[in-house]
Parts: C-alpha cells; structure tokens; sequence
C-alpha cells in the first residue's frame, strides 16, 4: 500500500516526549475531529494559499492532534490547541519537520477515482458517423441530391 503523507518529528513539551507521526492514518483521525472529509480540507487550503492566506488552525490542530495520537492515544485536542498556542519553538519546529517530509492528497481526478467519486464524461450526441462535409456541424444532416 503506498503512502502519500509520510514525515514524523520527536519534540518535547513541558517536560514530556513526543513523536509526531503524520501518514495516511491521520487523514482518518482529522475527519473525526473535523466532522467533514479531509478532501475538503486540502481544497479550502488551496483557496487560502492561493488567496495568499494561512490554514486554519482547526485544520492544522486535527493534522497534527491526529499524528500524535498514533504514539500518544490520550492526547487531546485542547493539548494540541495549548501547544500551538503556547509559542514552543520545539513544538513549531517538530510540526514544520513533520510537514516537510509529508505530502497532502490531491483533491483532482485521481483521489476522486480512488474513493469512488469519478464523474464520467457525457458521451457525444449524435448516431452514426461524422459528416464528410468540411465544416458540417455535428449531428446535421447530409443533404441529398437529386
């Protein structure tokens, strides 16, 4: 099975070790905290990069609340909201880590495909064969002579 999002970073936290794991399993883990599909996440963070804006911090928070939960089942995320919040050079750091050897899932046709959600192209109208006639349009008819 292959792994789109692999990158892991240890950091320590008032006094406490950590392993921040981030691959597929946290897609899973941030869709439960968030309620909605992680696709939708990689689209509204594509709007906001676009529009030169950062992530929201409730998506980042499920990322990461969910790559530490692999290692740390406890953790919750009001721990993980404190973290951010708190400044921690070597928290900032261990995220940034973790990200940079992680890649985000495509929200395009291939992970459309993958889940099952393709849409298939309409066929085009018409019966028979196209027109011989230079500049015909598609579906008239041929006149016939005579």
């Amino acid at each position: 099975m292959g792994n789109a999002l692999e990158g892991s970073a240890r950091f320590t936290y008032e006094g406490q070790d950590y392993l921040l794991v981030l691959n597929n399993r946290v897609w899973i883990e941030a869709e439960n905290i968030l309620g909605y599909s992680i696709l939708d996440v990689v689209e509204e963070l594509r709007v906001a990069l676009e529009n030169g804006r950062n992530p929201k911090l409730a998506h980042m928070a499920a990322v990461v609340c969910g790559g530490l939960r692999q290692n740390h089942p406890d953790i919750s995320e009001d721990d993980v909201l404190g973290m951010f919040f708190s400044g921690d050079a070597g928290f900032r750091n261990a995220v940034l880590e973790a990200m940079q050897g992680a890649q985000m899932p495509t929200s395009g046709a291939a992970t459309a495909s993958a889940v099952g959600n393709a849409q298939k192209r309409k066929a085009p109208g018409g019966t028979g064969k196209k027109s011989s006639n230079a500049g015909a349009r598609a579906g008239s008819r041929q006149t016939r002579s005579g």
